[in-house]
């Protein structure tokens, strides 16, 4: 898709995407390192979130080891198994599929209760069938797992109605 493509390649959506694969990459990195704490992330254009009880030290070490491992070329890294794509590619296909099966089913409640099975199996088929889309996805379309041009400012702790979280700011060098 042409159009997806330029769309993709413009700054803003280009910021966000490296930013999601080094936040992935940094969280890969904590894990490798035996961090066993439960840990999201969220990215934007100026870099990305990390919430979890941890040092910033920590995660500043492990966002500048992901950043070189990613720019070395170790893609493999912008792709992680908890990515909320993953979860949305998987619940659309349900979804779609559970709707599929509800399809027609017209009339009393009695005649659409009986066809809730059926609805509910293929919501289960499509949520299964989609799991290895997700990580496709992050792949293609919500990660870059070109980092050339990124460059880690800070990680700066904060406490967000008493959750710790870490920004880890980051910035785009010209190309």
């Amino acid at each position: 898709m042409p159009i997806l493509n330029d769309v993709l390649r413009e700054e803003l959506p280009m910021r966000i995407r490296s930013n999601h694969a080094l936040e992935h990459g940094t969280l890969h990195v904590l894990q490798e390192k035996g961090v066993k704490l439960p840990l999201g992330g969220i990215s934007d254009a100026g870099g990305f979130w990390i919430y979890g009880e941890l040092d910033t030290e920590l995660i500043l070490e492990a966002a500048r080891e992901a950043l070189q491992r990613l720019a070395a070329g170790e893609s493999s890294l912008a792709v992680h198994p908890n990515c909320g794509t993953n979860l949305a590619v998987s619940a659309v296909a349900a979804g779609g599929l559970a709707w599929l099966g509800m399809l027609g089913a017209k009339g009393s409640f009695s005649r659409r209760f009986r066809r809730l099975p059926l609805a509910v199996l293929m919501g289960l088929i499509g949520f299964e069938l989609a799991k290895p889309l997700g990580p496709r996805m992050q792949a293609s379309l919500t990660t870059n797992a070109d980092v050339s041009r990124l460059v880690l400012v800070d990680v700066m702790r904060r406490s967000i109605m008493g959750y710790t979280v870490h920004r880890v700011a980051t910035r785009l060098t010209s190309a």
